[in-house]
């Protein structure tokens, strides 16, 4: 079982809301919600704003957190049987987590060999301001407490301890003999003992490869066998034959789960995109056509305003002509007038 958490800056609730509706991934028979008093999407999304427009602004303070809670999926299981005991182990977890604050949460069963739950989580309780904070210690706690009870609860999940796996260094019978006669350790111990700390220490694949070339070790795979060389020794050592193949096989899928998600909101975001470009391109063809429109509108006004001003033109001249037809004709009927009376 894994449990990992993210923090996120801003508050873009609407973004990961949208991923975890995937409908490529997300089986939203078994969404969870808590304290969100709608089940629509946009609702939900107003709602983690209208909260944490509550809280104090501060630099660099945390709106909301995208956690993730991960099991291997069991081989003696039916699906619907797994992906319910999961939602049940989500709302315990959330219980536990942040019992009043808004939690959304979506079941993704996208992979082969594990399902997994993304739970947005508000960085304060309903209607609060102040936000709600776990230290590391009660964080590990909190997943230690998780993991024991799906162990005990859940057998037939077939899970591994993850988790709870004891660290520091672990050394057999005769070595721990040893080391309290002579001070040393002995060879198989001490790689034990590194590996051990690599395996708790590394995130990706990266921090794996770089912390063994830093111990002086060499990762090998022959067939389906797994181990380390150790350079100093140009020695092979199984990590079955040390003990470590579960250790391995948890630091496995913590890396594999990390690329997961991250693949999975690098296509996300491409799709956004893509989205985005598209709402531009549209939005821009749009703005052409409302110029190109307006160009022509305008030049029909354009038009009809000439063609107004020629017809007033018309008109003006046509009243002044007969203005003066008018005057013309009373001349003409006062001079008539004159030479009547004159006779």
């Amino acid at each position: 079982m894994i449990i990992k958490s993210m923090a996120r800056k801003e508050p873009s609730f609407g973004q990961l809301i949208k991923y975890m509706l995937d409908i490529d991934k997300a089986d939203q028979h078994y969404n969870v919600y808590q304290n969100l008093f709608s089940r629509n999407a946009t609702d939900i999304e107003q709602a983690f704003l209208d909260n944490a427009a509550l809280m104090k602004r501060r630099k660099n303070g945390n709106y909301m957190y995208h956690e993730v809670l991960s099991i291997t999926k069991p081989t003696k299981l039916e699906a619907k049987k797994q992906k319910q005991i999961l939602k049940n182990i989500a709302y315990e977890y959330v219980k536990n987590r942040a019992n009043h604050n808004l939690v959304f949460g979506t079941l993704h069963d996208d992979h082969d060999n594990h399902l997994h739950y993304h739970l947005l989580i508000s960085a304060n309780e309903l209607g609060e301001s102040k936000k709600t904070r776990l230290s590391k210690a009660q964080f590990d706690k909190l997943k230690k407490g998780m993991e024991a009870r799906v162990l005990k609860r859940y057998p037939e999940l077939e899970q591994k301890v993850a988790i709870n796996q004891e660290a520091g260094e672990k050394l057999s019978h005769k070595g721990a003999e040893r080391k309290r006669r002579t001070g040393k350790v002995p060879e198989r111990d001490a790689l034990k003992a590194k590996l051990q700390a690599i395996f708790e220490q590394c995130k990706t694949k990266e921090d794996f490869f770089a912390a063994l070339n830093k111990a002086n070790l060499e990762f090998y795979v022959h067939g389906k066998t797994l181990g380390v060389k150790d350079l100093a020794t140009d020695r092979n050592h199984r990590l079955k034959t040390l003990g470590m193949l579960d250790n391995f096989q948890v630091l496995s899928d913590h890396i594999e789960l990390d690329e997961a998600v991250n693949a999975e909101f690098k296509a996300a975001g491409t799709r956004q995109a893509e989205e985005k470009t598209k709402e531009e391109n549209s939005a821009q063809t749009t703005d052409t056509e409302q110029a190109e429109s307006s160009k022509e509108d305008g030049s029909y006004d354009s038009a009809q305003t000439a063609a107004d001003a020629v017809e007033a033109e018309r008109t003006k001249r046509k009243a002044e002509m007969d203005a003066i037809r008018q005057k013309q004709a009373e001349d003409s009927e006062q001079n008539s007038d004159y030479y009547k009376n004159k006779q």
